[in-house]
């Protein structure tokens, strides 16, 4: 009778447990941070991403042209007038000043 007994408490605790960790792993699959639920929020992240990177590629773009313009053999003579003005303040009265945060544009 006791061997009875404990048979189907460890029946019972080992069914408890399956039930447990197939209630978890359920949860997590429809309302985890990964799971079905969050899947707009995962796609709009990386459309997000995807449009960041497109900035960045253009971004790089315009820079590597502008430092090509400046490392070939002849430099481009307006590209070295405005980087010396800009780096030893060489400003005269009627020159007119933009700056412009590269980081900002939007190609």
């Amino acid at each position: 009778m006791a061997t009875n007994l404990r048979k189907g408490i460890t029946v019972s605790a080992v069914s408890a447990m399956v039930g447990v960790i197939a209630l978890f792993f359920g949860f997590h699959t429809f309302a985890g941070e990964r799971g079905l639920m969050a899947r707009g929020e995962l796609d709009r992240q990386i459309i997000l991403a995807r449009e960041e990177l497109a900035l960045l590629q253009k971004q790089n773009t315009f820079l590597t042209h502008r430092i090509d313009l400046m490392r070939q053999g002849q430099v481009d003579s307006d590209i070295l007038a405005e980087t010396a003005r800009g780096e030893l303040g060489l400003y005269g009265a009627n020159d007119v000043i933009i700056t412009i945060d590269i980081s900002k544009l939007k190609f």
